[in-house]
């Protein structure tokens, strides 16, 4: 359980924290404050980027366990000072009782920071002149590790670094691709220290307009951290697209491919109907026409579901930054006695359903080009003929769809090249039924 949670505890035996208050205690650094900064694992950095001897490691370890040993007791008298107010909270009022309470929170980050820099003062103590002239490559790859994981935007928290190990790149192709992985991990330094400088300068700013219920003021500080996520965030993305360039036309795809599902989960998860049209093409018997008809389909949805994850990440990107804040405008805007606008709140409804429905069609389309006996040899095939049907209104517009694509293998073709009729005058264009993207 986050140590933070302490802290609200405590808070919630005197007033409610409001939603806005809870928006802004995501960017008012809580859980920096109550996290060690340096853990056992990170031994390992220190070791690789700083090339340390045998006879070091034993001396950054002991330094590393006194640091934690302090940590220990540090968090401990907070804990102590937190429960010994209680009584004091409990009779103040609400913008009182959160105003006492980050006096010992604001103390112990202060106090946090020197701790971390004696303890890296002692291992700088221990250096060559040579492990000094690295220490820079340290620090990088200290904020990566501890830095990236604080990303709350898409994309904000993929390390492209970590992708290619995952996926094997081979030595020679990162190899040729130096410059370009030299030119990402310069950038994405500069944009992690950056956003680590504004959250430095706003949280103190957050926390005390928390204090002092003034949301307007933590709605400001709030939407220059997001500022900065969107920063470490366009890096990413535009790496993604420098990286798969440098990596060839063998392995640029595949990186492109597994970087943006690591960045952007939602909308570019594997398609699902990958293993279905294995297990159909490893149908024996199948025609020379079948085996022309499933592929020429199978191309068709790959470059309809590559178009769609388009138009999603794209939305995710329009989107995801003012839903980070919107709570805290709100209510900033009420306090004002502004009207309140709220935001879209199913902002990728249509696009999931629109995927649903391009997965749902093309399998229906594939299956009506076989016979029941080669129908039978699909593995899950009950599952498949399942799909939907129990959800399917009789007499819908998508039930009867169904039935003409069971029906009719000779369907016009539209103009997504998937078989699917031209939407109804009456209908809108997108999430309308229809199953490929435009």
């Amino acid at each position: 359980m986050k140590h933070y949670l302490l802290a609200v505890a405590v808070a919630a035996a005197s007033f409610s924290v409001t939603q806005t208050h809870a928006q802004l205690a995501r960017e008012a650094g809580f859980n920096e404050i109550f996290s060690t900064d340096l853990l056992p694992r990170d031994v390992a950095l220190f070791v690789d980027f700083l090339g340390l001897e045998d006879w070091q490691k034993p001396v950054l370890e002991a330094l590393l366990t006194d640091y934690q040993s302090e940590y220990r007791a540090g968090e401990q008298g907070l804990r102590d000072r937190l429960t010994a107010m209680k009584d004091q909270l409990a009779g103040a009022n609400d913008a009182s009782a959160l105003a006492l309470l980050m006096k010992p929170i604001e103390d112990w980050k202060t106090e946090k920071v020197a701790m971390k820099q004696r303890f890296l003062d002692d291992v700088k103590s221990q250096l060559s002149d040579a492990q000094l002239e690295r220490w820079p490559s340290l620090e990088r790859a200290l904020r990566r590790e501890k830095q990236l994981p604080q990303g709350r935007l898409s994309g904000e928290k993929t390390d492209l670094v970590i992708v290619m190990r995952q996926m094997d790149v081979p030595l020679d192709v990162r190899t040729n691709a130096k410059d370009a992985i030299d030119a990402y991990e310069t950038a994405l330094d500069a944009a992690l220290e950056r956003r680590a400088k504004q959250q430095e300068i706003s949280g103190p700013i957050i926390r005390k307009s928390m204090a002092e219920r003034d949301p307007a003021t933590g709605l400001v500080e709030t939407e220059r951290v997001v500022a900065m996520r969107v920063v470490v965030r366009d890096v990413t993305d535009a790496h993604i697209e420098a990286l798969a360039t440098a990596f060839g036309a063998d392995w640029g795809p595949k990186f492109r491919e597994r970087a943006l599902r690591d960045a952007y989960p939602l909308a570019c998860r594997t398609p699902p109907l990958d293993p279905f049209f294995e297990n159909v093409l490893a149908i024996e018997g199948l025609s020379e026409e079948q085996i022309t008809q499933i592929n020429d389909l199978r191309s068709r949805f790959s470059q309809s579901m590559s178009d769609l994850q388009g138009r999603f990440v794209t939305k995710i990107r329009e989107t995801e930054p003012g839903r980070l804040t919107e709570d805290a405008r709100l209510a900033a805007d009420a306090a004002r006695n502004v009207p309140v606008a709220k935001g879209e709140q199913e902002p990728y409804k249509d696009l999931i359903a629109e995927r649903d429905r391009l997965v749902d069609d093309t399998r229906t389309r594939v299956l009506a080009l076989l016979n029941e006996d080669q129908k039978a040899k699909i593995p899950g095939i009950d599952k498949y003929r399942e799909i939907g049907e129990d959800t399917l209104k009789p007499g819908s517009d998508d039930a009867k769809k169904r039935q003409m694509l069971r029906s009719d293998e000779q369907t016009p073709l539209g103009s997504d090249g998937l078989g699917t009729r031209s939407p109804s005058p009456r209908t809108k264009s997108g999430g309308d039924g229809t199953d490929a993207p435009r």
